[in-house]
């Protein structure tokens, strides 16, 4: 199933034309025609919330962070509130302690290339830890990283866990498609693969953990890893809230996806069309998917559909604004739940 031979017209009409073009732009990889279409959209027509959502989007994935900021602001003067993706954060962020939200002295942020210049932030990081229990590291602006950046991450977070410091991880889905490149090298890049499994130990995903550590075993022709379970201090949970342990779909019930995924034979789409024939339940977590090109998403449809059909319930978690649009263009909530927080 491809969604290119339809007119843009003839999708989701409800949505206004510049966000249909825009996301089927995007899904084709033309990134910057997608932006001036949207850019052109916010200039004439000021007041059409979904356009600005989709270039937030655009300049968030792109990690152009001075332009976001300022269309951020600019849509906080014309709307009068923040956009989706920075009320959620704010909600996020207000969940913690005071000193674990931005600015706060248990926070430190990387942004930009993850490389030898992030040392001084990394320092602080230790440093934030002789004084907190728990610190909060955000690396939701990270747009790239190299192997001495992952060795120089890894130590950091080792002399964290060594010490039995909490570690709040906020935008480490991120880092999944960014170490993708360094992951493929060979020989295995030893500091790469130890930061993958050192943050799959710290997300509690013990499957992740146990695939990861086969694949690099297999690379390396060294013994496979053994998963241990990290017990640290964590946050003090707000009132009213539950605290888990394991995130609310059991982890056999849960597939993550990340980085682009591209034509019908996608691995991630493979192995996608394996768990789902074996399980009831299919959530698949897509914060971490930056775009879904025409093939692929038409395979999805395709297996959403199928997986249906078979009795089974999908949930298509968190996809970002761009992809969420083309889920609709696809008519993928005739099947599927699709759990967004963008208003789209």
């Amino acid at each position: 199933m491809s969604i290119d031979p339809f007119e843009v017209s003839e999708l989701a009409p409800d949505l206004p034309s510049a966000v249909r073009e825009a996301a089927l732009l995007h899904a084709r990889g033309e990134a910057v025609a997608a932006r001036t279409v949207l850019e052109a959209a916010v200039a004439a027509a000021s007041d059409v919330r979904p356009c600005w959502h989709l270039l937030l989007e655009l300049e968030r994935l792109a990690g152009r962070w001075s332009q976001y900021e300022a269309l951020a602001a600019r849509y906080r003067m014309r709307f009068g509130d923040d956009p989706p993706s920075e009320r959620e954060r704010r909600e996020r962020e207000a969940r913690l302690p005071s000193e674990l939200r931005s600015g706060g002295s248990g926070c430190v942020a990387l942004g930009g290339i993850l490389d030898a210049s992030q040392l001084p932030a990394l320092s602080a990081l230790r440093a934030a830890a002789e004084h907190h229990v728990v610190v909060h590291l955000d690396l939701s602006r990270l747009t790239g990283i190299d192997a001495i950046g992952c060795g120089l991450l890894h130590a950091a977070l080792e002399d964290l866990v060594a010490n039995g410091t909490g570690l709040v991880l906020s935008g480490a889905e991120r880092l999944a498609p960014l170490l993708a490149p360094l992951l493929a090298q060979r020989p295995p890049l030893t500091a790469v693969w130890s930061l993958r499994l050192l943050t799959l130990r710290l997300a509690r995903d013990h499957e992740g953990f146990d695939r990861a550590a086969l694949d690099y075993a297999l690379a390396s022709n060294t013994q496979t890893a053994v998963w241990e379970p990290l017990f640290l201090p964590q946050p003090p949970t707000p009132e009213g809230e539950e605290r888990r342990e394991q995130p609310r779909y059991a982890p056999r019930e849960f597939v993550r996806m990340h980085g682009t995924i591209a034509g019908a034979e996608d691995a991630q789409l493979i192995a996608l069309a394996e768990y789902a024939a074996v399980n009831q339940y299919v959530n698949i977590e897509l914060s971490a998917v930056d775009r879904i090109d025409p093939e692929a998403a038409g395979a999805l449809a395709n297996l959403v559909t199928n997986a249906v059909q078979a009795g089974r319930t999908v949930r298509l978690i968190r996809p970002n604004s761009l992809v969420a649009v083309l889920f609709r263009l696809l008519n993928l909530g005739r099947h599927a739940t699709i759990v967004t927080p963008f208003g789209l």
